[in-house]
């Protein structure tokens, strides 16, 4: 089972590429910033918890003494900065002008326990930072805390993030603008490399060659292999034609002897009995169908090697349609029924066609209906005209055609289920396909109403337009 793989170009993965390497760049600096102002706030609130444990121990005398020890932390006191410490069953002696309110402190305390590290905290609206230690004083332990309010701090690191948020996706903005066109000029040697490539596809005997040394490094053997396959290529196509012509030639030759001797003996059947003149008649449409045959097997070989020589001129449809008639076999053409459009005349319809062309679809479609409609029913030809097409439209009164199979039918040596007891290769509705796809023409099958098949042959017009008619065959 075949996924859809969701098609994106070159161009657009570079720009979100580009896009996605800026704010990445932005991400890793916003975090670089977070990281480095959270080190500085860990190693100040470190530097002034070991500058007072340091005066602590140094004054061990004062630890019974809470005025003394009040006094001795009033030396780290600040607006913002908070120090205290009590003995395990004695009440806390703090030294601060921020006076922390008893839950903060308890709460601190709270965090702040068993840990090594600085903790960051929030209470109501103000950020916190504290630190706690547990000082050896005379065999006693003491559990001293330093809390800091950073509240500023944390502010402005808010902003500056902030500022860096928006610096990122204005230079995701620039950068996209900057890298487009950068990305447009970088990618004009390939988008080259692949018009040429598309022409290559279309008429490799016309392309030209690519130049190496014009190309991009990363390009050049891309260019070198391109070549390379196109000079295969039309060697390999040129053969191909050289070899249709010669089978249609080898072909052609000996079936125009045949066919020659045949109509010779034809003309003396007056020394023949019947059977030998039902034989001679067999032979007769064996001839014909060969020759269609090979005639239909060198179109589709031109056709795929690009070697079709098409004359579109304006052309009437309504004489096309008796010419094609008349290539039909003389038991066949009283079973052709052409109904007239409403309201339009069809000596005044033209398209933009080649007779040839035309005429070689016309007689495929024609015989294909008479073959496959029972012997006394008509085959009807309708119009259908527009603006800018012409639909020309072959019912027969057959079995018709499965929905299933209508695209299948036109694949080469490819017949319906309702074929089977007819004669036939399975190679002309293909060789119809083949010549009007050049012609800007269009071919498929509809229903018709009472059972029938309608073959419905588009072509472009080319005269004034006229009213639209609709002939009764849907």
């Amino acid at each position: 089972m075949s996924a859809e793989v969701e098609q994106t170009s070159i161009r657009r993965r570079l720009e979100r590429t580009s896009v996605l390497v800026v704010l990445l760049g932005y991400a890793l600096l916003v975090l670089a910033n977070v990281q480095l102002f959270q080190q500085q706030r860990n190693q100040r609130q470190l530097t002034t918890m070991q500058r007072a444990e340091r005066l602590l121990r140094s004054n061990v005398a004062l630890a019974g003494q809470p005025q003394q020890l009040q006094r001795l932390f009033g030396a780290f006191s600040s607006s913002n900065l908070a120090v205290w410490g009590h003995f395990s069953d004695q009440q806390s002696v703090d030294a601060a002008l921020m006076d922390p309110s008893a839950d903060l402190r308890q709460r601190a305390e709270q965090l702040a326990q068993n840990q090594s590290r600085p903790q960051l905290f929030r209470n109501r609206s103000n950020s916190y930072i504290v630190t706690s230690r547990v000082v050896n004083l005379n065999g006693n332990p003491f559990h001293l805390y330093l809390l800091e309010d950073v509240s500023a701090e944390m502010a402005f690191q808010h902003q500056r993030n902030a500022l860096l948020l928006l610096a990122a996706v204005l230079a995701a903005l620039v950068s996209v603008l900057l890298n487009r066109r950068g990305i447009h000029r970088a990618l004009q040697p390939l988008t080259r490399l692949g018009d040429m490539l598309e022409t290559l596809c279309s008429n490799p005997l016309q392309h030209q060659p690519l130049t190496p040394d014009q190309q991009p490094l990363e390009l050049k053997p891309l260019a070198a292999a391109v070549n390379d396959l196109r000079e295969r290529l039309a060697n390999v196509l040129d053969h191909q034609q050289q070899f249709a012509s010669s089978v249609s030639h080898e072909l052609r030759n000996p079936i125009t002897i045949i066919g020659g001797y045949n109509r010779r003996l034809m003309r003396r059947a007056q020394n023949l009995t019947d059977d030998q003149r039902r034989q001679l008649l067999i032979v007769e449409d064996e001839i014909r169908r060969l020759g269609q045959l090979v005639t239909d097997l060198v179109t589709i070989t031109r056709a795929e090697i690009s070697a079709q020589n098409l004359d579109c001129q304006p052309l009437c449809i309504a004489d096309l349609v008796q010419q094609a008639i008349a290539l039909l076999d003389p038991q066949a053409q009283p079973r052709i029924v052409v109904i007239p459009a409403d309201g339009v005349d069809p000596r005044l319809i033209e398209v933009f066609a080649d007779r040839d062309a035309v005429l070689q679809c016309l007689a495929h479609l024609f015989n294909n209906a008479c073959q496959y409609s029972p012997p006394a029913s008509p085959v009807e030809i309708g119009y259908l005209c527009q603006a800018e097409r012409v639909f020309l439209q072959v019912r027969d009164h057959g079995p018709g055609v499965p929905v299933e199979e209508r695209q299948l039918v036109f694949e080469r040596f490819r017949r319906g289920r309702n074929s089977e007891g007819s004669s036939g290769s399975g190679i002309g509705l293909a060789v119809v396909q083949t010549l009007v796809d050049p012609m800007a023409g269009s071919v498929s099958i509809e229903d018709a109403q009472g059972g029938g098949a309608v073959v419905v042959l588009g072509l472009r017009r080319c005269s004034s337009p006229a009213p639209e008619g609709h002939p009764p065959l849907h």
